[in-house]
Formats: C-alpha cells, structure tokens, sequence
C-alpha cells in the first residue's frame, strides 16, 4: 500500500478522514465484491476516497473536480497562486481547482468545465502531469495500435503514449482507448494504484503537521463533522450519480508489463530529498510541491537521466553553483519562473504550461518544448543546436538573444522574437509571429488548414416539376489541398454527392441536384447541407467546415392531385340512402371540372342529394375550387328536389305563412317554387318548428342550416348556375 512507502506520510493520515474517525472498506457496502476492491480498499485506507452517506459510488462518473480533488489529496498540494479560470471562488471546488491548476494537473486555460465528467483523455493527461511522467517527445507508435488513437487530441495522445509504454494503460476489449468516454471513480483509482504501486514510482514526502491541518477537508473535531468530509457535497444532486450494481471487468484491461524493468521514479513532495543515495544513478527524479533547499553535497555524486521540475510556489534557480549531472532537465507541470544558468546540461524539455523559464548561458544540444502558453527567454550567453517547438506547444512566446542553429516551429500562435540569430528555421504553425532573425526561413509546409476559407451557398426556388439545384463557392483557400466533400439532403448524407478527394482550390464550386417527388402535401422548404473535412499536415487533427440552407419549392395546384375523374364520375351519384357518406373535397372537385360546368358567375352551386350537401365552389369552367361545404335537407320521397342543372333567379329576405316562417329565401329553378332557405320556424318567431337536417324531408326545397343559407343569401348573385344531382 502506498502510505507504506512515504518517508513522513503516516503522521498526516489525519488530514484526508479527520482524526476523529477513520473510514475503512467495510464502512461501504457498494465495494463489496467489485472488480476494483483491492484499488477502492487502498484508496480508503489512504484517504483519497472518503465516499458519500455510505457509499463510495464507484462505478459513478468522476467528474473534473473530483479528479482535482483526489490528485491535490495525493501529492498534497497547498499552493493556490493561479486561479481556474472562469469558475466561482464561492464553490466547494474553488480551492482545489486553484491548487490543481497551479500543480498543473489542470490546463491553465481552463478549458475543462470543472463540474462535467472527466474524460479518459483528460485523465491521462493529468496523470503524466501530476506525477512528473510527461515527455515533451515521446514516440506515439504504441498508441496507433488501437482503433480510435485518431479520436485523441494530440497531447493526449502522448499522454497515453508515456502511461502505455510504462505499462500503466492498455485499453479496452473494444481494442480502443475510449478517449472521450468517461472515466468511473473504480477505474481512475486503478489507474492511481498502477502507478503508485506497480513498480513505476517511489513517492517521498516531507510534511509537518502544522501543513497538514493546513489542508484538511474538515476541521478537527466532532466525528458527526468528520463523517459528512466527501469528496463532493452530499447535497449536490448532480453529482450523486445513480450507480449501477455491477461485478463485471470495466473498460480498463490489466496493462502489459514493459519488455525491460523500468528504474523507478523518484517523486519528492515538498522538498525533502533526503533520499537520494549517493553514487547512485538514477532514471528520473521528480522534484513536485514547495521548491527544495538543496546543499551541494547531495548533488556531488548523484546522477540522474532525467531531472523534472514540478515545483509550486515560488521560483527555482539551477546553476553552476551545484554539481547536476543530469542528462535532461524537463520544466514541467507547476508554476513560478525556472531559472537554468550556466552548463548544467544538454538537454532541456519544457513539459509544463503557463511557466515563465529563463535560459542564461547554458549550451544545449536539444531543446524541445511541447507545453503551452509559455514564456521562454534564452539570453545572449546561450547558445543552442536544436529547438523544436512541438505541434501541441501553442501560445508559446520565445525571446531569442542567443544563438540557435536549427530551429523548428510546428506549433499554432508561435511569437519568436529577440535580438539573436537563428542559422535555420522551418515554421510549419500557423498564424505564428516570427521575427526576422533567422538567416535561412523556411514556410513552405505551415499548412492553416480550414482556417479563412469562406463557404457560400445558392439555393434557387425550384419551379413546380423542377429539379432542386444548390451551389457552394469556397474562397479564401490560401494553398491547393485535398478535402473530402459531402452533400447531405434533409439530414442524410448522399452517397452520389461524395468526393473523398476534392481539389479545394479559389473560387471552387460544387454543385448538389435531386430530383423531387411532388405530392400535394409535401414540404415546401427542403434542406441541403455541404461538409468538407481536412487532416491537417502538421496537426494530425481533422478540421471541418460546413453550410447549411433551406431550398424553397413552389408545388403543383391542388388540382394537379386529384382523383382520376373517370373513378369520381363512377362513384357519384343523386340517391340517398341512410348509410350514403359524404364525397372527399378532392372527389368534389373532380366531379364538377369533370362534368364541365359553367356559370355566368364566378361561383358554382352543386346540391348532393346522396350526401345531402350545398357544395358551393369558385372559379371558372375547368378550374373550380372548392369553397364551402354546408349540410342541408332536400325534398323527401314523395316531392324529391328534380335532379338537372339551373341557376339562382332571386332572393327574398323571407317566406311567412300562418304555418311556419323561413328566412332568407334563394330561389333557383325560375318560375317555380323552388330555393334554398333556411329550416321552418313558428310563424314570426326564431324558435325552430322543425329541426330537421341531413336527410330528405322538404316538398322539394333545399333546407339549410342559418349559417348556410345567410351565407347564399349574402355571397351568390343571381345567374349562379345550380346542379342538382
């Protein structure tokens, strides 16, 4: 178990559980039988998981600040100097993102929203990062073994690259690495364990107890107040992520073990480096926390391939004043200035992000630099053989009074400035701010990708019966390059509209047709979308650009849709009969632009004595449309209202007899007794003497509903040509 290797830990057990109670395993049923036991029983014991009213969660997502939370509990972090961009200082979180990402376990851009869940990308980034493993040129072959390694973003691609040739990751039975997968807190905690376990590194601490109550979750005192210390607030709905009950093996394997023992590192927290033998060699050493107080005689006769700073806090100065052997020195994770001066080495990597580093005097053979957002000065005194700014490395500003021979700037937002000399430069970033200081400049393979290309996009209205027709124009390109290009229609990629290697030149057009099928009630805005995707040269990373619109369509006329006329005529007929249902409006349209009628107005009557209905359209001959469709009650058996073809002679505001009264009166079939009024009230009255309506029961007359006929009686001008059938 880990807290068996610290040096001085056990004295500071407390400041993770409290002292008035310490968790155990057994405090948590939910741990019972998991895969993970042994990794969750360390992390208890430990205290790096205190668990939440009873539960420790561990098939649970981890989220961003519970990482923070349990890395700044393992290396017991205190230094707070930068602030997490972009979160309340209010929040239970607020510290140990403060201390996270002044550990630089955290990116200093504050790019990771810090209440979402963790991914495993991001978690391999910062475990290399914590622990003083990250490598500013590590070999990424081993990571293209698994089937989604192009799903990585670049730097954490040599994240895992670094934890799986330690033998720390080997992926999942998928065959990938499940990089934008969340992480479970079992899983992160086994990865924890591999690495403080598994032979890889010694970890040494130096901490009083005075720093100890200093960073406790709780105060010391009632167990009521010990017990309720979480990793989150229990009171946090959101992170009290329901968990599923579960034994099975999770998406991490057992890792491989490295084909040659790797020599341990050697992590110092907070400074003491007592440890260190003399005459020894060793493979890495990580100097991680407050900076050390290191006397001489401790560097006299110790060698070491690898010397990381991973300090905190406050600055650090490495001269000649101390005998280093060091074969590479890496200015990693941390903050405040590192200072190298004089030839203490050949080698320096600058791993971490958001460092200031001064390089007075020292003569390198090799600088390679793969953090970010750096601010680096190699003054007059030095001189330097090789500098490669890695692709990952952007947002580093590089001050040049020295001298360097070959410089190689792959990273995006490069600013190289200075009064010094560099014999040969080759600038494959983009949008980069290079001084003119190099007497041998080489652009040719900076590629900006998608950057400034323009999309436009033309989508005429596509006439009734036509075809629809888009247009893109893309401007902007600065270089010729080859680009897959995708036409999609309503959502869908079309397959006849792919280009997997379209030459995107100036002014290039692509142009996207579909045939349509027209139908009556069809969409009348269609959407069109144009993608083209890039693998940037120098990034490896795939850029995407896309356009989208609405095409508008203009339909046929409702006619164009309806039924086949000969079927209508066929089907419609003057009966009635009880079960008879009314004509469709499409039916009804056919029938009478099928039969040919005509009116000397713009109106058109049709009385249905099956379907016992005033259909009235408008129009003209061919081209009647239907209009109003009211029910109504025609003669009965014994005086049917005669089937034929007529038209509206006059109106009357009403009929009134000592019988009945009916209001208003259109009258059609001229010198007859025959129209359309409305149904029989008492004499005089508005109370309705005979309600009848929708089957045939008038002297032949066409009963309608008020509505009905006030609207003939105010709408239909005499000459209405009236079809009775």
């Amino acid at each position: 178990m880990l807290k068996k290797r610290f040096i001085s830990v056990l004295c500071a057990v407390s400041m993770f559980t409290g002292s008035a109670y310490a968790a155990n395993i057994a405090d948590f049923p939910d741990a019972n039988g998991h895969w993970a036991y042994d990794a969750l029983s360390n992390a208890v014991d430990d205290g790096y998981l205190n668990g939440s009213d009873g539960k420790l969660n561990p098939n649970s997502s981890l989220t961003t600040a519970q990482m923070a939370v349990i890395l700044n509990r393992v290396l017991h972090t205190s230094d707070a100097s930068r602030v997490y961009p972009n979160i309340s200082q209010a929040e239970w979180y607020s510290n140990d993102a403060n201390m996270a990402v002044s550990a630089g376990f955290l990116p200093v851009d504050g790019s990771l929203n810090i209440n979402n869940n963790v991914t495993r990308g991001e978690v391999f980034k910062a475990l290399v990062n914590a622990f003083g493993l990250a490598e500013a040129d590590p070999s990424t072959e081993s990571v293209k073994k698994f089937n989604d390694w192009d799903k990585m973003t670049l730097d954490q691609r040599r994240a895992a690259a670094v934890l799986i040739d330690k033998g720390i990751l080997n992926g999942s039975d998928n065959g990938g690495l499940n990089p934008n997968n969340s992480i479970s807190r079992a899983e992160f905690m086994t990865l924890l364990y591999r690495i403080l376990d598994g032979g890889l590194i010694d970890i040494h601490a130096s901490w009083n107890n005075e720093q100890t109550q200093e960073t406790t979750d709780t105060p010391e005192t009632s167990q009521e107040q010990t017990e309720q210390t979480t990793d989150t607030p229990a009171s946090t709905e959101e992170n009290q992520d329901t968990q599923e009950e579960t034994t099975e093996q999770p998406i991490i394997q057992e890792p491989e073990k490295p084909a040659q023992q790797i020599a341990p590192v050697l992590m110092f927290v907070d400074g003491d480096i007592s440890a260190l033998s003399k005459d020894n060699t060793y493979n890495t050493v990580v100097l991680s926390g407050k900076v050390p107080e290191i006397t001489q005689s401790y560097w006299d006769k110790i060698e070491m391939a690898r010397l990381v700073i991973n300090t905190t806090g406050s600055d650090v100065m490495l001269d000649n004043n101390i005998a280093l052997k060091a074969e590479t020195i890496v200015i990693g994770s941390g903050n405040g200035a590192v200072t190298l001066d004089g030839q203490i080495t050949k080698k320096v990597e600058i791993t971490g992000s958001g460092r200031t580093i001064n390089l007075n005097g020292v003569k390198l053979d090799s600088l390679v630099i793969s953090g970010t957002n750096n601010t680096i000065v190699i003054d007059s005194a030095s001189s330097i053989e090789n500098m490669t700014v890695q692709v990952c490395a952007t947002n580093n500003i590089i001050t040049v009074d020295g001298s360097i021979t070959n410089a190689n700037i792959n990273a995006n937002y490069t600013k190289v400035n200075g009064n010094g000399k560099i014999i040969n430069t080759v600038l494959k970033g983009s949008k980069c701010e290079i001084a003119e200081i190099s007497e041998n400049f080489d652009d040719s393979g900076v590629d900006n990708g998608l950057d400034g290309v323009q999309i436009s996009l033309n989508t005429p209205k596509v006439p009734a019966g036509g075809q629809l027709v888009a247009t893109v124009t893309l401007t902007g390109v600065d270089k010729p390059k080859t680009v897959s290009a995708q036409w999609y229609y309503e959502g869908s990629a079309d397959a006849a509209f792919a280009n997997s290697a379209m030459q995107l030149t100036e002014g290039k057009t692509s142009t996207y047709r579909k045939s349509i099928t027209f139908e009556k009630y069809m969409k009348l805005w269609q959407n069109v979308k144009f993608v083209i995707t890039y693998k940037n040269t120098v990034t490896e990373q795939i850029e995407t650009l896309a356009i989208t619109g609405d095409v508008e369509i203009e339909n046929y006329p409702a006619s164009h849709y309806l039924p086949d006329a000969s079927e209508v005529l066929a089907k419609v007929h003057p009966y009635y009969y009880s079960s008879n249902t009314d004509y469709t409006q499409d039916e009804k349209t056919v029938f009478v632009n099928a039969k040919g009628y005509s009116s000397k107005t713009q109106y058109l009557i049709w009385v249905s004595r099956s379907a016992q209905m005033v259909n009235v359209f408008e129009g003209s001959q061919w081209n009647w449309k239907l209009i109003h469709e009211f029910q109504c009650a025609t003669g009965k058996a014994s005086s049917p209202t005669p089937i034929g073809i007529t038209e509206v002679t006059y109106k009357q505001t009403g009929w009134y007899t000592s019988s009945y009264t009916c209001r208003p009166v259109v009258r059609f079939y001229p010198g007859t007794g025959y129209a359309f009024h409305s149904r029989l009230y008492y004499p005089g009255t508005n109370k309705l003497k005979d309600p009848s309506i929708g089957f045939p029961v008038s002297a032949g007359c066409v009963r309608m509903l008020d509505e009905g006929i006030y609207w003939l009686y105010n709408n239909i001008p005499s000459g209405t040509t009236v079809v009775i059938y």
